[in-house]
C-alpha cells in the first residue's frame, strides 16, 4: 500500500515525522510527502528522509486559480483529491493521512478492507450523546479529511473526478455558508458512490474533535484508545505530546515552520467563534493534555 500526505513548507518536519512513523510499522510501504511549494524553495540543510512530489510534478490544470483565492490552508486542503488522482496511478491502494499525524500501530486492517471495498472513510463521531457539542460536528463535517484509503477502481477514479472538482471551486472554509475546504463534501459519498466502508476503529484518526468519546490507555508502554490499539493520533489544533515535540526538532521544526508558503493567501486572523470552540475543546482536554505531557 502507498501511504501518502500533502503539506505546506512550513509543515515539513510535520510530513516527516508522519513518514517515519509508518516505516517503523510498514518498512515496505511506499511513503510520499505531496508538497504545496516549490522543491527549490527547502532549506538546503534540511535532510529528507522520504520523497517528495511538488505541486508543479502533478500538473493541477486550475491551480494558478486556486492560488489567487484559496489561503495556504485551503489550498493545501484542496489539492488533496489531486495528488490522490497521481499516486494512485502509481498503487493499487493508496492511503492518506494528515501531516500532523502519527502512525502508533500497524495498518494492515486498512489495506485487507480494500481487498473488498474502494473507498474508506473515518468518521468525526462514533459514540451518540457523549461529544458536548454534537451540532458542531455537524457544521464541519460527519466525515474526518484528516485520514482516508482508497483502491484504484474505476468507481474511485469518479470519486476523485467529482471531489477535485468540487475543491478547486468550492473550496472556501466558510461554515455559515455549508463549506469547510475538502471536507464536507465526503458527506455525500456514502450515497453517491460505491463500496464505501465506514471505517470504524476506536483507535483511528484520534484528535480534537473525537477526545471526549475517546479514553486514553497506556498498558505496558502501549497506548490503547477504548480498549483498542491506537492507530493514528492527528495533533492539529491541540497541544503536542512531549516525545512527538522531540521528534519535529530532528527536523528543525522551529526553523521550518516560519517558512512563508509560496503559494495562496495568507491564513486569516482566527475569529471569535473560532477561538471560543476552540477554548471549549482545550478544556475538555485539560486533564487529557497533562497527562500526555508527563509522558
Amino acid at each position: 500500500m502507498l501511504i501518502f500526505t500533502v503539506c505546506t513548507i512550513n509543515q515539513l518536519a510535520n510530513a516527516c515525522v508522519l513518514g517515519d512513523s509508518i516505516k517503523n510499522q510498514h518498512p515496505n510501504y511506499d511513503f510520499f510527502i505531496g508538497l504545496v511549494d516549490k522543491k527549490e524553495n527547502i532549506p538546503v540543510t534540511l535532510h529528507l528522509p522520504h520523497p517528495i512530489v511538488a505541486i508543479d510534478e502533478i500538473e493541477i490544470a486550475v491551480f494558478e486559480a486556486m492560488c489567487q483565492v484559496f489561503t495556504y490552508s485551503e489550498l493545501s486542503a484542496n489539492c488533496k483529491p489531486f495528488f490522490a488522482q497521481y499516486f494512485i496511478q502509481k498503487s493499487t491502494k493508496i492511503a492518506y493521512f494528515d501531516c500532523t499525524s502519527l502512525v502508533c500501530h500497524s495498518l494492515d486492517f486498512i489495506s485487507q478492507t480494500l481487498d473488498n471495498q474502494d473507498i474508506i472513510l473515518v468518521p468525526q463521531l462514533l459514540h451518540a450523546g457523549i461529544h458536548p457539542n454534537e451540532k458542531q460536528i455537524l457544521n464541519t463535517g460527519i466525515y474526518h479529511a484528516g485520514f482516508f484509503a482508497l483502491k484504484n477502481t474505476e468507481n474511485t477514479d469518479k470519486f476523485l473526478h467529482w471531489w477535485s472538482n468540487n475543491t478547486q471551486n468550492k473550496g472556501f472554509r466558510d461554515l455559515c455558508k455549508g463549506l469547510n475546504a475538502d471536507q464536507l463534501w465526503l458527506e455525500h459519498v456514502p450515497a453517491l458512490f460505491d463500496k464505501v466502508h465506514l471505517q470504524k476503529h476506536e483507535g483511528l484518526n484520534i484528535g480534537t474533535w473525537n477526545l471526549p468519546e475517546r479514553k486514553l490507555q497506556i498498558i505496558d508502554n502501549q497506548y490503547f484508545i477504548n480498549n483498542q490499539p491506537l492507530i493514528s493520533m492527528n495533533f492539529v489544533g491541540m497541544k503536542y505530546w512531549k516525545n512527538y515535540k522531540n521528534l519535529l526538532e530532528k527536523y528543525s521544526y522551529q526553523t521550518i515552520q516560519k517558512i512563508t508558503p509560496t503559494f495562496g493567501l495568507p491564513n486569516p486572523i482566527e475569529k471569535p467563534t473560532q477561538k471560543l470552540i476552540a477554548n471549549k475543546i482545550r478544556s475538555i482536554n485539560k486533564v487529557f493534555d497533562w497527562i500526555l505531557d508527563k509522558i
